[in-house]
């Protein structure tokens, strides 16, 4: 016969948690947000979707075009940037419904709809303390950031780097990933990255005859691997699980990774720039 066993425990401390199991089903309902996500977002990538809003397609009419007054072929591209004087489209566009975005809120809203467990109050309420907490980084980088990207292009500041880095010749696409990796690691967004350093990139391709998808893909994939420390993406991941204060000590776990993972990715770009 087993003896019963006995915990001291001081008076006053609190009570320890008992370890608590899930059903494989509660499970798939907790991650159910993730799948509507998903499947919207797989919708909104259609090709039969994007049809709809291409010029000619029914839903074109929901995608607003505004040229940019004193802007819009205002400013010319030369050679060796072009082949021939072209001028520069500005264009602002506002995509209602097919972007990205509009799907991302499309899914929360199904979320919102489907769940026992939040009510239409209590989703406001998210939204509201959501929109407190990120309103400064989104001005920060749809404003800033993108307003600067696009004053780098129009200024042939971008051009300009670009025919700079061109002098390094066959080289460059061994570096190419590493501008990406700064781009995402100052801005934690891939998108601002491409922004920033994408005509860069394409110039920079231009002039050392490579192929300028390859270059602004190896953009995109060296700014990924900066996502691992970017420090607006850190902040949400130690954030996340309630581990906030914590996040030199993520930084420090992932960096050797991001160093690792950049690594290959610019010996496979420089390997591939060479049969391209």
């Amino acid at each position: 016969m087993a003896a019963k066993k006995h915990i001291y425990r001081e008076e006053g401390a609190p009570d320890i948690e008992q370890k608590q199991t899930y059903r494989g089903v509660e499970i798939l309902k907790a991650w159910s947000p993730f799948y509507i996500l998903t499947a919207v977002i797989t919708v909104w990538s259609l090709p039969a979707f994007k049809a709809l809003f291409a010029v000619g397609g029914p839903l074109n009419w929901t995608t607003i075009l505004v040229k940019m007054p004193f802007l819009h072929q205002q400013i010319v591209k030369l050679p060796p940037i072009a082949q021939m004087e072209t001028p520069i489209d500005a264009i602002f566009k506002i995509d209602v419904i097919s972007a990205t975005g509009t799907a991302i809120l499309i899914a929360v809203m199904l979320t919102g709809l489907f769940s026992r467990h939040i009510t239409l109050t209590e989703g406001a309420v998210c939204l509201k303390a959501a929109v407190k907490e990120l309103w400064v980084p989104v001005l920060t980088i749809i404003c800033f950031v993108m307003g600067f990207a696009n004053l780098a292009n129009f200024a042939g500041l971008s051009s300009a780097i670009g025919l700079a880095l061109a002098k390094t010749g066959d080289l460059f696409p061994l570096v190419s990933p590493v501008l990406g990796w700064i781009g995402v690691f100052i801005t934690g967004s891939v998108v601002s990255n491409n922004a920033l350093f994408g005509n860069l990139q394409a110039v920079t391709a231009s002039q050392i005859g490579s192929q300028a998808g390859l270059l602004i893909g190896a953009n995109t994939t060296g700014g990924v691997m900066a996502k691992l420390i970017s420090p607006q993406s850190i902040a949400i991941a130690t954030a996340a699980v309630g581990e906030t204060g914590k996040e030199s000590e993520l930084f420090k776990k992932t960096v050797k990774y991001s160093f690792i993972l950049l690594g290959i990715v610019c010996i496979w770009t420089f390997i591939l720039a060479q049969f391209v």
